[in-house]
């Protein structure tokens, strides 16, 4: 079965409101019911009729374009490349937790009229919008990705960003190990490898069965549990895969422009680069 759940989290990470996820996940599963094709069509209309309703929303527009007709990216994931490369030489604008909080009560509230949420944006949405308990999250991500946090400051005061606003950064699929075709094809709508990605699926074996391909069945956990290799399918855990990956980016290069410290799953603690443990909601080091 679809997980729906899941699909509305990946919405709201790319910064759509709780809202407009639930309706758009809702109303596709109603009508596609297990069929993953189907879903994943139905839900690109239902959110560019609901997020048409919010013009106001910047966000909501970003996600609609991306959710929808894909266009080339390959320049602003090699862009994002170089700027990662230059990050360890910017400061961030604090330099403890609290004045993380400072800094961030600080913050403008003004985007501009063309604002498109940059990528980093959509990889910490929904800690964004966390509220106080998810401040620790914040402060680790902007101290370990400092360009980020000067970049942050700037679209908060009407700027346009300076990173990838597309997607291109945020693909953890390698396109060379694909067929070139398909290759080619999320390429050039690296939307919809996002799409793929985010529920789980393998992208190759998805895009198959969007052409027509039988194999597996209609079930969409099949997508999950298999992988396209050159010599043939294979079993694999999808989600624990892509949980595992970096963000390599379109290019492939991109694994340096997202340092993301380490959950552990046992104790439910942030693990720095450093090895140092912090509660996440106190930052309180063990």
């Amino acid at each position: 079965m679809l997980d729906v759940s899941q699909a509305t989290s990946l919405l709201q990470s790319l910064g759509i409101s709780s809202s407009v996820a639930n309706k758009a996940v809702e109303r596709s599963a109603q009508s596609a019911g297990t069929d993953a094709q189907a879903f994943l069509k139905i839900l690109q209309q239902n959110l560019k009729e609901l997020t048409a309703s919010t013009p106001s929303s910047a966000s909501a527009g970003a996600v609609r374009s991306q959710l929808s007709t894909g266009t080339s990216s390959a320049s602003q994931a090699e862009n994002a490349t170089n700027a990662a490369a230059t990050a360890s030489t910017v400061k961030a604008p604090f330099g403890n937790f609290q004045e993380f909080k400072e800094w961030e009560k600080g913050l403008g509230d003004t985007f501009a009229k063309d604002y498109k949420a940059p990528d980093y944006v959509k990889t910490i949405a929904l800690t964004l919008s966390g509220g106080d308990s998810d401040a620790f999250k914040r402060y680790m991500f902007f101290k370990n990705n400092p360009q980020y946090a000067v970049d942050y400051e700037s679209i908060r005061d009407g700027n346009l960003s300076k990173f990838p606003t597309d997607g291109s950064t945020l693909i953890k699929s390698d396109l060379s190990k694909m067929d070139t075709e398909t290759a080619v094809y999320y390429k050039k709508d690296p939307s919809q490898l996002q799409a793929a990605e985010g529920f789980n699926m393998d992208p190759t074996l998805l895009k198959k069965r969007m052409e027509g391909d039988t194999q597996g069945g209609n079930d969409p956990e099949w997508l999950t549990n298999h992988k396209w290799t050159a010599t043939g399918v294979i079993e694999s855990n999808n989600r624990a895969m892509y949980a595992q990956a970096s963000f390599i980016g379109l290019d492939g290069k991109g694994a340096d422009n997202y340092r993301l410290a380490k959950y552990d799953n046992a104790t439910g603690r942030i693990i720095d680069f450093d090895g140092r443990s912090y509660d996440p909601i106190t930052g309180e080091e063990a």
